[in-house]
């Protein structure tokens, strides 16, 4: 089991580093990761063949991986086109970014149903895991279902995850809806706070940056939900508070994201979601990490300098 101390420390709100970092530009992103001290250990697996009007783009990201003894996964595009993807049928673990899938599954069967939505939840002291500041925080151990996916997709609240897979039927659930949208390679098979073990070669709760990227467009931007069901869910994502040194950190002026953070041992960080720019169509993109060092410190930083790259390229 994960401690507190090393989980998702990175996932709780930073609008001083992510007002930092848009200060800093493209550049200064770089600049700033370059010299935090990651090792610089070769991929381990093949790299992906660049090629076409993306070789630049994947030859910078395989330069960052060598760079930062990191494991990088993409997947991006707009509705319509052929999205681009470095690594992208690749399994990285998914960590947090489960949680929009179990509030979409409740979403799919409730979105119209107020009463389901206030249905309130008992839980108790023994139940609250680590990085669950929202559930803890609750002196009467009741809160509601809409108030859990609140904790759940803004913050990241473990026990939140928790007691929502619990109205879905368990972890496994998350798998089934997965395929019922096409999805066919994300499992998700513990709880948290077990499920952020991030192992290198344990496939239990992975995914990859090509199926979370389907499932966020389809539910974020496609008509998998209804219009209120996804209304909500986008509500949500909108307002994530834990992304500010990620994708957050990126997003150009004027543009909105609705995004989902996740983080594990050794040195996981992801970042997945939309963003609306101010003109054109949206962008659906899924950035994943991971790495064979269970020391591995969070490089958040290279997230955002992905997303960047990717936005600056596609948005």
């Amino acid at each position: 089991m994960l401690t507190p101390q090393t989980s998702h420390p990175q996932e709780r709100p930073s609008d001083a580093t992510r007002r930092r970092l848009l200060q800093l530009g493209a550049g200064g992103v770089l600049t700033a990761f370059m010299g935090m001290g990651a090792s610089a250990a070769s991929a381990q697996e093949k790299l992906p063949e660049g090629g076409g009007l993306h070789r630049r783009l994947d030859r910078t990201i395989a330069d960052l991986e060598v760079a930062h003894g990191v494991t990088i996964g993409v997947t991006a595009g707009r509705e319509g086109q052929a999205p681009y993807a470095y690594r992208g049928e690749a399994a990285f673990p998914m960590c947090s970014l489960f949680k929009p899938l179990a509030v979409a599954r409740l979403l799919r069967d409730h979105a119209y149903d107020d009463d389901f939505w206030q249905r309130r939840i008992r839980f108790r002291e023994d139940q609250i895991v680590e990085n669950s500041r929202i559930c803890a925080a609750d002196k009467d151990r009741n809160m509601s279902v809409e108030e859990l996916a609140d904790a759940a997709l803004r913050f990241s609240d473990n026990t939140a995850g928790n007691l929502l897979l619990e109205l879905i039927g368990g972890p496994a659930e998350i798998g089934r809806y997965a395929r019922t949208l096409g999805a066919r390679h994300t499992r998700l098979d513990r709880w948290e706070p077990e499920l952020n073990q991030a192992v290198p070669g344990d496939l239990r709760d992975t995914s990859t940056p090509s199926d979370m990227y389907k499932l966020y467009e389809d539910l974020l931007v496609d008509d998998a939900l209804s219009t209120l069901g996804q209304a909500r869910l986008r509500g949500w994502m909108l307002r994530n508070a834990t992304s500010g040194e990620r994708l957050g950190a990126v997003v150009p002026p004027g543009a909105e994201l609705a995004d989902k953070t996740g983080a594990g041992g050794y040195g996981v960080v992801n970042d997945a979601g939309v963003v609306w720019p101010e003109t054109g169509l949206p962008l659906t993109l899924a950035v994943m990490t991971r790495t064979d060092s269970p020391n591995t410190a969070y490089n958040n930083a290279v997230v955002a300098r992905v997303g960047h790259l990717v936005l600056a390229e596609l948005l």
